[in-house]
């Protein structure tokens, strides 16, 4: 039998259309260079430019590499030290980028059989490459062939190596770093995460002994290691870890001519880091209904509500850390290390004769890349919130493991447009109900329409066309290199910028 009078159904909690409470307006402005934001003010060029290449569009500007190589090296002769820098192709596919890179005092490290292929045809010789990565017998045999450096990551790998110069002939020795990991010590316990890279330091004797039998087919250059993500201390130990194992092999006969400690050297995303913080607090903040969501469905990018507490992780990485990727590298090779005698990282290397090779990473392409999507439709989703679809994807602006939260640059074909008083998501053209392009509501002045362009900065570092893929037979987007000529711009195709005859063209040379 029915209840006559059932109970009144408890009062749900929806934030997501909840106008009688103020809504929480973030905003975090990207950290933008020079050459990108007197671009952006061409609006009238950038709209062209988008018509006539499509959407999505990426734009590179390649010779800002040039400052961020400099910058390192800046480091190097600061500290006094002898190494080499390598570019690192794997955060891009921008050739304009590697040619631009091919014209200066670095290496470069590439991680795939084609990347070699392109690397070379963008001009870098063979003996200022480095073959990191999984490798297939391909890739060897073509790193072999052509005389490049290989980094070793396993001891199949080192078989392989020596069975593929014995079927081709070498005679001339092939340079090689050894990568290791499993760094201990008895200060700081490492995190019990596991990882891919490298061989554990346990087998530290078996790797001196074949370095040793092998002494005619390899010249070492020292050993390596890679870390995705590593806490200050930690990098400290795995200096001294790697070290350690230097001197112990060089005490067994090894000739060893350096150290590689990698890259992991952040980007600046957001310009202020007050900024960010703040940020960061009125995510957690809207969490606690102070506010209208501020997330897509209130999921709170990492973080969550459990009974008025705010727990969780950010599903995001740091936007604005406290030093850029040079002074955090700078800062590194300065601390002392207590299984030193407290010496810096500097002192023990020219003590050793040791010189320093590192792979910045994303920290060689900061700042040089933007994407643009065009507006398709505007629309109220189920919950109410403005939907703003654009003519790229997810895969187009997205990465495996970092968010971009950073207000993206909207310019209007006219002025003719309503304020933007409660925010909005992007959205992709996939049919696909997670095709999000941000997860975070963002806070133009004016609400974006058809055909208006959406740019978002900073994203040639693992964003722009890291995943990027054809997936219901969207595009992909079209790239172009943009270079600054006086107070104009000069843009060509990216895979046939050649900056030599460019440079030539204007007289820079």
């Amino acid at each position: 039998m029915l209840n006559a009078n059932p109970k009144p159904a408890p009062a749900q909690t929806d934030i997501h259309n909840d106008n009688e409470t103020p809504c929480v307006k973030l905003s975090l402005k990207p950290k933008m260079h020079p050459v990108v934001a007197a671009f952006l003010k061409r609006e009238d060029a950038l709209l062209d430019m988008v018509d006539a290449h499509g959407s999505p569009l990426n734009v590179i500007f390649p010779e800002i590499v040039r400052e961020n190589i400099q910058s390192f090296q800046d480091v190097y002769t600061r500290n006094n030290i002898q190494g080499r820098i390598y570019f690192t192709t794997k955060p891009t596919k921008s050739q304009s980028v590697i040619k631009e890179a091919a014209l200066c005092d670095v290496g470069v490290d590439v991680s795939s059989y084609n990347a070699l292929k392109t690397t070379m045809g963008c001009g870098f010789a063979a003996e200022r490459i480095e073959c990191t990565g999984p490798k297939n017998k391909e890739y060897l045999t073509l790193a072999l062939q052509q005389n490049v450096t290989i980094n070793i990551d396993n001891f199949d790998e080192f078989d392989q190596i020596v069975a593929i110069r014995k079927a081709l002939n070498k005679r001339e020795k092939t340079r090689i770093f050894m990568r290791v990991t499993g760094f201990e010590s008895a200060r700081l316990k490492f995190t019990s995460q596991d990882g891919t890279f490298g061989m554990h330091l346990k087998h530290a004797p078996q790797i001196i002994e074949k370095l040793k039998a092998h002494s005619d087919d390899f010249d070492f250059q020292g050993f390596s290691y890679h870390f995705v993500a590593m806490a200050a201390e930690q990098r400290i130990v795995a200096l001294e870890n790697i070290l350690q194992l230097s001197i112990d092999a060089m005490k067994q006969g090894v000739d060893i001519k350096g150290i590689n400690i990698g890259g992991g050297f952040d980007i600046q995303y957001a310009q202020s880091r007050e900024d960010w913080l703040g940020y960061v607090d009125k995510i957690k903040d809207s969490l606690r209904h102070y506010g209208q969501a501020v997330t897509w469905n209130n999921g709170g990018l990492g973080f969550r509500n459990e009974g008025g507490l705010i727990k969780g992780a950010p599903a995001f990485m740091d936007h604005a850390k406290a030093l850029t990727g040079t002074q955090e590298f700078e800062s590194l090779i300065q601390t002392p290390l207590p299984s030193f005698g407290h010496m810096t990282m500097a002192d023990v290397l020219n003590d050793c004769l040791l010189e320093l090779y590192i792979e910045p990473g994303r920290a060689m392409v900061d700042g040089l890349g933007i994407t643009i999507g065009r507006v398709n439709f505007r629309k109220e989703s189920t919950h109410g919130e403005t939907l703003v679809g654009l003519d790229m994807n997810r895969s187009n602006m997205h990465s495996t493991h970092q968010k971009l939260l950073t207000d993206p640059v909207v310019i209007h074909r006219t002025k003719d447009r309503e304020p933007c008083e409660n925010g909005l998501y992007y959205v992709g053209n996939l049919c696909l109900s997670y095709d999000m392009i941000t997860y975070n509501k963002t806070f133009p002045a004016l609400m974006p329409e058809a055909d208006d362009l959406v740019i978002f900065i900073n994203t040639a570092a693992y964003i722009m066309d890291f995943v990027e893929s054809e997936t219901l037979y969207q595009n992909t987007a079209a790239k172009v290199a943009v270079i600054q000529q006086g107070d104009g711009f000069r843009t060509f195709k990216d895979d046939t910028y050649n900056p030599i005859t460019h440079k030539a063209l204007r007289g820079a040379l």
